[in-house]
């Protein structure tokens, strides 16, 4: 078992060197420069392997991978990313929910591009832009431009808002709004309330999430999460759809390097009249990066 456990160090201590060395290479042809002396380089993979428990005992399994390529001195802070699947593919619900969607790596789904990321504000907002295709035939193009304000003038309470719109072109144009506040409380703990409004073009209807979570640091390798949130959206008029309950227990079981979560849930959907629908959740998070 030590011996299996060192052999993986290795083997990802390895790959997590190149991709970062190749980056910094690339970095180095295209502005003729070498980072500086105090710079991490950002670039990172992460394997993310994901089992759904349902109570009537079926089985869903998710595994992605994400990427990123980080060039620091080229110009606008470029960055090349991979993600095998498409940050706005799954609904506000998918991306919200900690259970499987049973989604595989498809060479089809997934997307690449490249993101620019300016040093300098604009009014006092971060922005971000990314234009890339999604990788099937035929290619689909999309594009996407984020505009992030942090907000620090209500105390102890942290807030942010984010403004999001994307296009595809097989499927539209969106448009993402995040509000998200954060408050420090006793120890180790913090309380955070997160809402989201989304309207996708060819949907014609707005989505909605409100959540409240609190976390708790437990040690400095494990934290715990409890958190609820309700759903709405406005294809039959404005209502609520769906709430859920549930915790996500996260260890840090490998250095800094390999995560495990555990998430049990109970979610109550309208279309079910309201039923408790149960699930419990593992997730294995791996990290290849400097």
């Amino acid at each position: 078992m030590s011996r299996s456990v060192s052999t993986a160090e290795e083997t990802r201590d390895i790959w997590s060197a190149r991709w970062v060395s190749f980056a910094e290479t690339m970095d180095r042809y295209f502005s003729s420069q070498a980072p500086p002396n105090d710079y991490v380089n950002e670039s990172y993979i992460r394997i993310q392997l994901r089992e759904t428990v349902e109570e009537q005992g079926e089985l869903g399994t998710d595994a992605r991978i994400k990427a990123k390529f980080d060039l620091p001195n080229t110009e606008k802070k470029a960055k090349l990313f991979f993600n095998s699947d498409a940050d706005n593919d799954s609904n506000l619900e998918g991306r919200t929910r900690s259970n499987s969607t049973d989604e595989r790596i498809r060479r089809e789904e997934s997307v690449a591009g490249l993101e620019f990321t300016p040093d300098s504000e604009w009014h006092k907002w971060k922005r971000s832009n990314r234009i890339g295709i999604r990788v099937r035939a035929p290619l689909v193009p999309f594009a996407r431009t984020r505009l992030r304000r942090p907000f620090n003038d209500w105390g102890l309470w942290r807030r942010e808002f984010q403004q999001e719109f994307w296009w595809y072109r097989d499927r539209g144009w969106g448009a993402t709004s995040e509000y998200d506040m954060r408050r420090p409380l006793w120890g180790a703990s913090q309380l955070r309330y997160f809402t989201v409004l989304e309207f996708e073009d060819n949907k014609d209807y707005w989505d909605h999430l409100q959540m409240l979570a609190l976390s708790t640091d437990l040690t400095d390798r494990t934290s715990i999460e409890y958190r609820g949130g309700v759903l709405f959206n406005t294809e039959n008029d404005a209502r609520l759809t769906a709430y859920f309950v549930g915790i996500n227990y996260r260890k840090r079981i490998h250095e800094d390097w390999v995560f495990l979560t555990v998430s049990p849930e109970s979610y109550f959907a309208r279309e079910d009249g309201w039923d408790a629908e149960a699930s419990l959740t593992f997730r294995l998070d791996v990290y290849f990066s400097e």
